[in-house]
Formats: structure tokens, sequence, C-alpha cells
């Protein structure tokens, strides 16, 4: 059942760790002006894992693309693509749940998070975003723009080691959340806060 990594994603995010410190210069009524890149970046980060819930997705590398409703302390429920494989996953509470392409539509696979801890892992944003930060280079400059119709600041560096671009884009509000995070490896986006209230179980799931 341990189909996927998320390997992918703990790339992307260390690189973008690497993307995106430093302080540039604010745009005109900018809510965060007075604030410090890594500040922003440590703030996103936190407002964002303390959310009632977000969708993550995008493409962490090439070989991978996710679409999560995740709900801290609850779980997770979408899809995972590898390659030419897609699955859905669920995980409620300490049960995980997967459905790979091809199975039956009333059959899925089911374990316990803490066997399955790979999977389980890409429900969890303290995990996923642990190292978000903004401490590896000091070139990042800010651009004020709009992001999915609302006010956003984006925080574009480069890799102090490599040289190659990353961004972080976040809400352009005096508690900012995480809108986008791009690096050289793929590219992530987290949407609809709030949204999802609750994590359900397949109804085809084998009893417990």
């Amino acid at each position: 059942m341990a189909l996927f990594r998320r390997q992918g994603l703990a790339c992307l995010v260390t690189a973008l760790a690497a993307a995106t410190a430093g302080c540039g210069s604010p745009g005109s009524g900018d809510p965060l002006a007075s604030e410090s890149t890594a500040t922003i970046i440590a703030q996103a980060k936190a407002y964002t894992i303390a959310a009632q819930s977000v969708t993550m997705s995008g493409r962490p590398n090439s070989g991978l693309s996710v679409n999560l409703a995740i709900v801290p302390s609850t779980g997770c429920a979408g899809t995972i693509t590898q390659g030419a494989t897609t699955a859905t996953l669920i995980l409620d509470g300490a049960t995980i749940y997967e459905h790979t392409q091809g199975m039956p539509a009333n059959r899925w696979m089911r374990g316990t998070a803490a066997s399955q801890a790979g999977l389980a892992s890409l429900c969890q944003l303290g995990t996923l975003l642990a190292s978000l930060s903004a401490s590896a280079v000091t070139d990042a400059t800010r651009s004020v723009a709009v992001y999915a119709g609302q006010p956003a600041l984006t925080l574009s560096g480069s890799d102090q080691a490599t040289g190659k671009p990353g961004s972080v884009t976040v809400t352009d509000t005096a508690q900012p959340v995480l809108l986008n995070i791009t690096g050289s490896g793929g590219t992530l986006s987290f949407t609809r806060y709030g949204e999802t209230k609750e994590i359900d179980p397949p109804s085809a799931a084998p009893p417990a």
C-alpha cells in the first residue's frame, strides 16, 4: 500500500527554503510592508498549518501530482498521481484508505496511518512544510499582485547553492497564508481555505 513517497514534496519545499530569504522593496499599500521576508514566510507557514482546512494541489516534481483536501488533525482526501498511476487517498483519523486506478470500484486497501507513514505524511502540513524557511539567501524581492482573484504578495529569489529561481506567494493580509510555492522541481498551490469541514471514510471500505 505504500505506493507513493513524499520525497518529491520534501525536495520541493527544501529547494524553496533556499529560494525565498532576505528582504526586498515592499509595494505600496502592502499590509506586510513592515515585515521582513523571514517573518512573512514564518507567519504564512504557521497560519496555513493552523487553518481549518486547505486544498493542496500541483506537481512537486515531473513524476508526481497531488490534489488533496487537508483537514489538520483529522485527515485528508483526494488523489495522487505518479507516472501513469492514479490513486485515491483518504486518511480518516488513524485509518488510511487507498483505491488505485484499475481496482474494482468497491474495493479499497486499508491500513493504519502508523503503518503507512509515507502516505499519511502527505496529509500532514506541519511535516510537508517543515523545511520551508527564509534563511538561505539574501536576494529575495517582493511584488504585490492579484493571485486567484485576491491581493497577494510574491517573494522571489534564487537558491544560494544552485542559482535556480523560486518563489513563495502569500495572501497580502495581516495574517498571511500560503497561496503558491514554486521551485526548480515543481509547484504547489494552496486554495479553498476552510471549505472542507470533515473527512469521511469510503462507503465501500472493508470493516474494521
